[in-house]
């Protein structure tokens, strides 16, 4: 029985990654006929490079320490970003999905003013609060992440039905242990979703704070290598901002599914 559940997994898999594999295949077929056939309209696609010449400048990149470490610089600040936005993220989404007091209300209404800023907008304040342009980075990626948890986390939490936190009142269950043993197992497939579409948003923070501000990262290389006419490299930076994010997501659902296993 085990064999054969593997059998189905394995051939699932397989037909997930055959799609996967032909998609892209064929999304460099069409980049590749639109670029030599120099179609002018309703887009420019002529003035881009060729897929062929683009997979060549990156596999040469491969083999260039400075790549890697743009990457690194780059992973580490959307990381720092996530982990403050997760830590901040979900107990005050907490707070504020239970009954709201006067202050709860206060604090989410402030929040709901700064929810719809665009990250690129919180660059200059950034740069004046803090004293680093690192720092100014991380607060960027934060921002991205904190409000996709902070938002599901309270949403979830406003969810679970009141006949389960009655019930855990009448077993005894207090405050601090209905945390633990109801309001967060009942809110964390909520908090994942959050955190995968909060890892999307550091990402593009931390591509736009580095472009503006950066020295490091792969988000400046590709802005310095567009100023320098090194249109593969811009293309090599954008493809590679995309699979490290889809990679992120990937692996944020690998935990999910090793945590939350009654889903």
């Amino acid at each position: 029985m085990i064999s054969k559940l593997r059998q189905i997994t394995f051939k699932k898999n397989l037909e997930q990654y055959i799609v996967r594999g032909f998609a892209v295949c064929l999304f460099l077929f069409l980049w590749h006929i639109l670029v030599t056939a120099n179609i002018s309209w309703p887009l420019q696609f002529g003035n881009l490079p060729k897929p062929s010449n683009v997979l060549i400048a990156w596999y040469q990149n491969l083999f260039i320490p400075s790549y890697y470490k743009d990457i690194i610089f780059s992973f580490l600040r959307v990381f720092s970003g996530i982990v403050l936005g997760l830590i901040s993220g979900v107990p005050l989404g907490i707070w504020i999905g239970l009954p709201r007091t006067k202050v709860s209300e206060a604090i989410y209404t402030n929040l709901e003013l700064f929810r719809p800023i665009p990250l690129i907008a919180y660059l200059p304040v950034a740069m004046l609060l803090f004293s680093t342009i690192e720092s100014s980075i991380i607060f960027i990626t934060f921002i991205g992440a904190f409000f996709p948890i902070f938002i599901n986390t309270m949403d979830a939490v406003k969810r679970i039905p009141s006949s389960i936190i009655n019930a855990s009142k009448c077993l005894g269950c207090g405050p601090i242990r209905a945390i633990w043993r109801i309001y967060l197992p009942a809110v964390s497939p909520q908090i994942f979703t959050g955190l995968s579409i909060g890892i999307g948003a550091s990402w593009m923070g931390v591509i736009t704070a580095e472009m503006m501000s950066g020295q490091t990262g792969i988000g400046y290389a590709t802005w310095q290598a567009y100023h320098l006419m090194d249109y593969n490299y811009s293309i090599i930076g954008m493809f590679t901002i995309g699979i490290l994010g889809f990679a992120s997501v990937l692996i944020i659902r690998s935990i999910e599914r090793q945590i939350i296993k009654w889903q």
